[in-house]
């Protein structure tokens, strides 16, 4: 049970909790940040370090607590576990602790659950328990409901219907109770399949492709213009600059690479060559060429 705060630690935490914070207030009274931080927000003190909750924050605890764990509702919020938890204690939003499946519950479960005609709706009035109760319970004695041949319900259809646009369908599925590819695939007979637009190429980012293609890596490029691999490597196509299949070395080549590896740096080499740095430096290993230590090169 928490110690009942005293008449001279709610001074101090009324003469610092706005100025120093609640670490401070908390090394003086000998409690948590967290008890300090819970203690204010009941007299109603702010410190301006902290976030104030609106309105929208209170009632979306309000409205999802109880069938998302509280870790849920704080990432959904951008908050901390703590902050959540002493704003439901505020809001009246006690955790309660959720009574234990008795084995007759557990059977009746085994036997609806497996039989894709009892809906999750059905099952939970049966057994007077929660959608996401009977989910949960069901993953935890490994009970799975048959996908195949699976025929959408006009219910189910009009929760996708409702949520597609807002919810990912691994959320959709698993509130429906089905596999995350049975939501893709009625999306996609729907013509409703969810695809992320990409981000369009700037001139910029084209030019720098064609400029680099071949004398930086894939990676390097990606990693300068903050976008995939994939995306480099398709977008050089359309651009010209793709490299295709790996060209053969001359013996013009190799010469010309034995004779200026100690002198000209490899970047200079592959724009010689039309080549990128990552294929001189394979031919380099191949042809046992090195370069000495702190040995001077001509740069680009």
């Amino acid at each position: 049970m928490t110690p009942i705060w005293a008449a001279e630690e709610v001074s101090l935490l009324r003469r610092y909790y706005r100025t120093k914070g609640a670490k401070y207030v908390a090394l003086r009274v000998g409690r948590s940040a967290d008890s300090v931080m819970a203690k204010a927000a009941k007299l109603g003190i702010r410190s301006p370090r902290i976030r104030p909750w609106k309105e929208g924050e209170d009632h979306f605890l309000q409205r999802r607590y109880g069938s998302r764990p509280v870790k849920s509702l704080a990432r959904a919020l951008r908050r901390s576990v703590p902050s959540v938890r002493n704003r439901l204690k505020l809001l009246n939003l006690t955790e309660q602790k959720t009574e234990k499946w008795t084995e007759k519950q557990k059977k009746i479960l085994c036997e609806l659950y497996p039989d894709r005609k009892n809906s999750l709706d059905d099952i939970a009035r049966v057994i007077n328990r929660s959608r996401n109760a009977i989910l949960l319970q069901a993953q935890v004695l490994g009970l799975k409901r048959p996908q195949h041949d699976h025929m959408w319900t006009k219910e189910e259809h009009q929760y996708f219907v409702k949520h597609h646009k807002t919810k990912s369908y691994k959320e959709i599925a698993r509130h429906l109770g089905l596999t995350v590819s049975a939501v893709s695939h009625h999306a996609s007979r729907s013509g409703m399949l969810k695809r992320a637009p990409g981000r369009p190429w700037t001139r910029k980012e084209k030019a720098f492709v064609r400029q680099n293609y071949k004398i930086l890596s894939t990676k390097e490029i990606a990693e300068k213009l903050g976008r995939t691999e994939n995306s480099i490597i398709t977008i050089a196509g359309p651009l010209g600059v793709s490299s295709g299949r790996s060209r053969p070395w001359s013996e013009e080549e190799k010469e010309y690479l034995r004779k200026h590896y100690t002198t000209l740096s490899p970047a200079k080499i592959a724009v010689k060559l039309d080549r990128t740095v990552k294929a001189i430096l394979a031919a380099a290993v191949k042809l046992k060429l090195t370069r000495r230590r702190g040995e001077k090169t001509q740069k680009i």
